[in-house]
């Protein structure tokens, strides 16, 4: 059985794979520069006027009081990325009902493309994010359903550090690219290339091998087993209530406290997610070869143990973030590249683990309802995180990123709940990711 799982993945699982990096090109590129995009250009006294956006200035304001700039920006950031979470059950339930995941895919790339465009002409931006939170929803947690029904057998845990390792190709090249574009030649050129990204996406779907769900649940009776997917989704919303502070206040703080030269060169600190992309990839591949080989030992962590693990790497990032906060002057580049390298380790740590235990507990007729309701943990963590943005003009540093480093411990805690009465759960057996 674990020489089987070693073999490639089911057929289509790469082009799907490939398609979750290119989706992952745009949302990731426009969400290292939403922040910034606001307070550099968007929100400036002399900037073109943005359709809708003065009134939701005014009506996020009128509730939460006139805080500036970096304030409402941070809000903003963390409404668009809630709600690009938030509609994820409505678009796999959409999917579920009618049979038609491929269709919805498909128009999902679609309302991204057009979303990503009208964004690059900043007067529709606004406009634009409503296209990209509709694509999204119809896109991201069908693609998911989809390569889950790849697996044979087992929860998918250690294929889903392959999927993981493919989506943040994407999350790496998204923020590098797009990074280097909007600094180059502005902010609409980079919104631009994201979109060619999802034309790309597009393509990739219509060469896709049609999948189709198993005849019968992995489990017995095929109801949902709720007892272990409610403390693993809140597990993973606690810790991404922290991680998720990457692409919005640490890239304020990185472009005001490091020193982001290299011999000259002017880093753009939308790369600082690059760099997250990049250590994701290279920890989750690690992850693939290294789950099996400690299994074969006996020695494989339990999933739950490795979810909390995963909070624990998080809440260190944030301690070092707090201790390099205290420096006077600069800070240089290698410790907040530390941190990174913290946070990237808990995400490969806690998110295939969330995710294995959460499919394995569906049936496979409704697992496109489980991917979105799995996906929620994105809502929440965006709305504290945009919401705790607004803390950062107002609180020393080092408390700022403290607090963070709270909320991931205490989804360690949460997620060592799990392990009460559970047997352990490998990823060995598993033959596709999801």
């Amino acid at each position: 059985m674990r020489d089987r799982d070693i073999a490639p993945p089911a057929p289509g699982f790469w082009i799907l794979a490939s398609v979750e990096g290119w989706e992952r090109f745009a949302i990731q590129g426009a969400k290292s520069l939403l922040t910034l995009f606001l307070l550099t250009d968007l929100l400036r006294p002399a900037a073109m006027p943005v359709l809708g956006l003065a009134t939701l200035r005014a009506a996020i304001e009128g509730m939460t009081g006139t805080r500036g700039d970096i304030a409402f920006a941070s809000q903003l950031y963390g409404l668009y990325g809630a709600f690009t979470y938030l509609v994820l059950p409505l678009g796999g339930w959409m999917a579920d009902r009618g049979g038609r995941r491929r269709v919805a895919m498909m128009l999902g790339a679609g309302l991204m493309a057009g979303g990503l465009i009208a964004l690059s002409g900043r007067s529709l931006a606004l406009a634009g994010l409503g296209l990209m939170i509709g694509g999204i929803g119809l896109l991201k947690g069908n693609l998911a359903a989809e390569v889950a029904a790849l697996r044979r057998t087992g929860n998918g845990e250690r294929l889903f550090a392959a999927y993981l390792a493919c989506l943040n190709g994407g999350a790496l090249l998204g923020p590098l690219l797009c990074g280097w574009l909007a600094a180059r030649s502005g902010f609409g050129a980079a919104f631009g290339a994201m979109a060619a990204s999802m034309v790309v996406a597009i393509l990739l779907l219509r060469t896709a091998p049609r999948v189709t769900l198993p005849a019968a649940a992995p489990t017995g009776g095929g109801a949902i087993d709720w007892g272990r997917v409610v403390p693993a989704i809140v597990a993973v919303t606690l810790c991404f209530c922290a991680y998720e502070q990457l692409t919005n206040m640490v890239l304020v703080w990185a472009r005001a406290r490091v020193d982001l030269s290299i011999d000259g060169f002017a880093v753009p600190p939308g790369w600082l997610a690059a760099a997250d992309g990049l250590f994701t990839i290279t920890l989750a591949m690690g992850a693939y070869r290294l789950w099996p080989w400690l299994a074969r030992g006996g020695h494989e962590p339990a999933t739950g143990l490795k979810l909390a693990l995963g909070g624990v790497a998080i809440a260190l990032a944030y301690v070092l973030l707090a201790w390099l906060s205290t420096a006077a002057g600069l800070v240089a580049l290698g410790g907040p590249l530390a941190a990174i390298l913290l946070l990237s380790l808990g995400v490969v740590l806690s998110w295939p683990s969330a995710l294995a235990i959460v499919t394995a507990a569906a049936p496979p007729a409704r697992r496109g309802l489980m991917t979105g309701l799995f996906y929620l943990h994105g809502f929440v963590a965006h709305l504290v995180v945009g919401q705790l943005g607004t803390l950062y003009p107002v609180m020393s540093q080092p408390r700022f990123w403290l607090l963070h480093g709270g909320l991931a411990l205490a989804g360690a805690a949460v997620a060592l709940t799990t392990l009460r009465g559970q047997a352990t759960t490998t990823s060995t057996a598993a033959s596709a990711s999801a």
